[in-house]
């Protein structure tokens, strides 16, 4: 007869999760559901705090395997995210949301990177871009154009035109003390930096879904929520930031930039705050307020080489709005500046190119114009422009090429179905 050894000591050690996928959801949908299918292979266990669904996203989220935790709602993010951290057993977090996902390629990679980390002693924490991603052109400030061709694209094709992006802590040690804080947009940075961890920048965009679908409900609730904050915290410029963001989301411009000139108002330094007011004044326009910030972000050293140039950008593109000759003159010394900065930036030429032909210089004003189309092949603004130049030209042929061009992807964009009634075009 054999004999077995008893005892704890005798027990084999169980293994230690390798990655945890942390999440909180509520009414998660087609998307979450997509999620978890797609992160299980890559991932040693998914902890799902569940916040009140009544759509059978904790079902679902039983059936593909995750543990979910039942969490009361406090009206605070972060006491959520910690619920689910505390019964996360990897070495290392994945944070991400029900509407968010990664390339089947990234995911791996970032499988990849886990492993080689798994006995670092150099604890870091992984930085990701978010491509938030957005129904209109141009929409938000920081609107980016989707890369063609994209080298992290969704088995899907392309969800949007575009999107703007952000960056945030997404992958980080299981270490005891590091907790997320704030009420709303919550974070883990405060405590990972604390102690010591420094951030590395990792190349696999989270692709975010949620600005697509409407939720008046939903937005409305995070900017009371944002109210509260700043309530509760009124010297934290922050909080201010962050119910100016939740202002606009709504629509309540007048609210968010006077939530801006209270965060400027605690730290004057931050240069993204200046820009977004600026972006903000401009939209309700108010050019002379937006050139004012503008100028602040052009003369201040602690802006970087992204945000000057996007400060001398947008000043010029407000310069143009004018018939000033002062101004005007002003604006290609800032696009100078700006390309300069950031080479071969599509919407920065296109601007350039519009800057030359209100000058004259139609041969110029088309280089600009054709680099900008080729770099925003889905972009209508370099084409119609184009199109203006050679309808100036009478070369109406190729005039209306550029139209027809953009008209096959957005039959019903305003400006092209103006340009095409003045060719007189079927």
């Amino acid at each position: 007869m054999i004999k077995v050894p008893t005892g704890p000591h005798h027990l084999p050690r169980p293994r230690k999760p390798l990655l945890s996928l942390s999440m909180i959801v509520k009414n998660g949908g087609q998307l979450f559901t997509e999620l978890l299918a797609e992160a299980a292979p890559h991932v040693d266990e998914m902890v799902i705090g569940d916040t009140g669904s009544t759509d059978g996203s904790a079902e679902a989220a039983r059936a593909a395997g995750a543990r979910v935790v039942d969490i009361p709602w406090r009206d605070d993010f972060s006491h959520a995210r910690n619920s689910v951290l505390e019964r996360c057993r990897g070495r290392w977090i994945l944070l991400l949301d029900h509407d968010e996902k990664l390339a089947p390629a990234d995911w791996r990679a970032l499988r990849h990177w886990v492993q080689e980390h798994r006995g670092a002693r150099d604890h870091r924490a992984g930085i990701m871009v978010t491509r938030n991603y957005v129904a209109g052109h141009h929409a938000k400030r920081g609107w980016l154009p989707c890369p063609q061709p994209d080298p992290h694209a969704l088995p899907g094709g392309t969800v949007a035109p575009g999107y703007v992006p952000s960056r945030k802590v997404r992958l980080f040690p299981n270490l005891p003390g590091i907790r997320f804080t704030g009420r709303l947009h919550e974070t883990v940075e405060a405590d990972l930096w604390a102690a010591g961890i420094k951030g590395e920048d990792l190349p696999w965009p989270v692709h975010h879904w949620g600005n697509l679908r409407e939720n008046p409900a939903k937005t409305r609730y995070y900017l009371a929520l944002a109210r509260r904050k700043t309530r509760e915290q009124p010297t934290r410029a922050r909080a201010w930031s962050e119910r100016a963001d939740a202002a606009i989301g709504c629509g309540e411009r007048e609210e968010a930039v006077e939530a801006l000139e209270r965060a400027l108002a605690l730290e004057p330094g931050d240069m993204e705050r200046h820009l977004t007011l600026a972006w903000l004044l401009k939209e309700m326009g108010r050019p002379e307020q937006a050139a004012h910030q503008f100028r602040t972000v052009t003369a201040s050293p602690r802006a970087t080489n992204r945000q000057l140039a996007e400060a001398c950008h947008a000043h010029a593109q407000l310069a143009l709005e004018t018939d000033d000759p002062d101004l005007l003159a002003k604006a290609g010394a800032l696009l100078t500046l700006a390309l300069r900065l950031n080479p071969g930036h599509g919407p920065q030429l296109n601007t350039l190119g519009v800057w030359h032909l209100r000058h004259g210089r139609g041969e110029e004003g088309r280089r600009a114009l054709e680099k900008a189309a080729a770099l925003l092949p889905d972009e209508a603004d370099p084409r119609l422009n184009l199109a203006v130049l050679h309808a100036a030209a009478n070369q109406l042929d190729q005039a209306r090429a550029h139209v027809r061009q953009v008209l096959a992807t957005q039959p019903q964009h305003p400006r092209a179905r103006h340009l095409a009634q003045r060719l007189q075009m079927s």
